[in-house]
């Protein structure tokens, strides 16, 4: 029952899209503009810097809620707390009302790291954002987080069933951003700076 209890309620949570409610409240779908995905980045790209921070907040906030309801209701079981936010990703990324066609998932995978432990979320966040910063690609902070945080749960002994949610959700996350990677290896996806990430191209003699 606890465990059923996680999944649903953080499954829930993360299905609330708000980068889709904008959209409709002014009169368009976010899966059919910009980017045509419902998340946080393409809601800067279709609505402007306002939207993205109402955005950004929330998808962060889905996962970290999820995670603390499930410590008030079942105390001292952190496996099903991290179990309900992992489903938040979930959520997030397959809402059932939109057909299953949500968001990424990595500012609800966020603000899940930074419920388990804020200090490994502040760590993970810097090195991340130094990696993109340095690297001018902003998934790498992507690619910090879900690498780390599943040796996280496993060398915090959590449970199964937590250890198998976290890379699961990883690898979803990292199967989200496919279309990132094909764009770096064809020299076309666009970095923070606005010009073309160069990470792969080679270099000219």
């Amino acid at each position: 029952m606890n465990y059923f209890t996680a999944i649903l309620l953080g499954y829930g949570l993360g299905c609330i899209n708000p980068a889709y409610i904008l959209g409709i409240i002014k009169g368009f779908d976010i899966r059919n503009k910009g980017t045509f995905n419902a998340g946080a980045s393409n809601a800067k790209v279709t609505m402007g810097w306002p939207a993205f921070f109402v955005v950004v907040v929330y998808d962060i906030l889905k996962a970290f809620i999820a995670v603390f309801l499930i410590r008030y209701l079942y105390p001292g079981q952190e496996g099903i707390a991290i179990l309900a936010g992992c489903m938040a990703v979930v959520g997030h990324i397959f809402p059932f009302y939109l057909q299953f066609k949500g968001g990424k998932g990595f500012a609800s995978y966020i603000g899940l790291v930074f419920a388990i432990d804020w200090r490994i979320g502040i760590a993970l966040l810097i090195i991340g954002l130094a990696l993109s910063f340095i690297a001018n690609w902003i998934v790498m902070a992507t690619l910090v987080f879900v690498t780390f945080f599943p040796i996280y749960c496993i060398l915090s002994s959590q449970p199964l069933i937590t250890i198998i949610a976290s890379i699961a959700v990883s690898l979803l996350i990292i199967y989200k951003h496919f279309p990132n990677f094909k764009k770096l290896k064809k020299g076309e996806e666009i970095g923070i700076n606005g010009k073309p990430v160069t990470l792969l191209m080679k270099k000219e003699n």
